[in-house]
């Protein structure tokens, strides 16, 4: 439940280089925020390649993404193992509902469950989110740090676990 709470949350906001300004963590910022000056999210095909390092062992995958504005996100990882994780249905529906919430700059189950932080510089953003105490992923999860400008270029995971997922989107290929 955890891995799909993360994958759209971070699938959600979209892909650009990392703002190097200062640490995210010194700039909070509230929801209503964040949703005027991130930029409209729309629908966009990407492809994506990730990294899970646990205790000196990193584990990369790859494939495609798709984000379709009022439903959901699609995962298709072509390597190492083919699979295709979709988020789109009533079946994960609090999932999709995040998804859509994020796309519609509706950032109200967000707020209630996580901490924001935001900072820009020249045109790029970073948008940083770690659990309140009464979230369900307080314990579980550090922290989500997504980078973007016109979409979300990349984000990074981090558990309490130690886990470290980082995500790069490549769209418009």
């Amino acid at each position: 439940m955890l891995k799909k709470f993360l994958a759209v949350i971070f699938l959600t906001l979209f892909v650009v280089p990392e703002v190097s300004a200062g640490n995210v963590f010194d700039y909070p910022a509230n929801a209503a925020d964040v949703a005027e000056k991130l930029p409209q999210l729309h629908s966009v095909v990407c492809k994506f390649t990730q990294e899970k390092t646990l205790k000196n062992k990193t584990l990369k995958s790859g494939g495609n993404f798709e984000f379709i504005k009022d439903k959901g996100v699609i995962f298709e990882t072509l390597y190492p193992v083919k699979t295709t994780s979709s988020y789109t249905s009533s079946q994960n529906k609090q999932i999709s509902d995040i998804i859509k919430g994020i796309a519609n700059k509706d950032y109200s189950f967000i707020n209630k469950n996580f901490n924001l932080f935001y900072i820009s510089e020249n045109l790029n953003w970073t948008l940083a989110l770690t659990p309140k105490k009464k979230s369900p992923a307080y314990g579980q999860l550090e922290s989500i740090i997504i980078y973007g400008k016109d979409d979300i270029n990349s984000l990074k995971i981090n558990t309490t676990n130690g886990m470290n997922t980082s995500i790069n989107f490549s769209c418009g290929i």
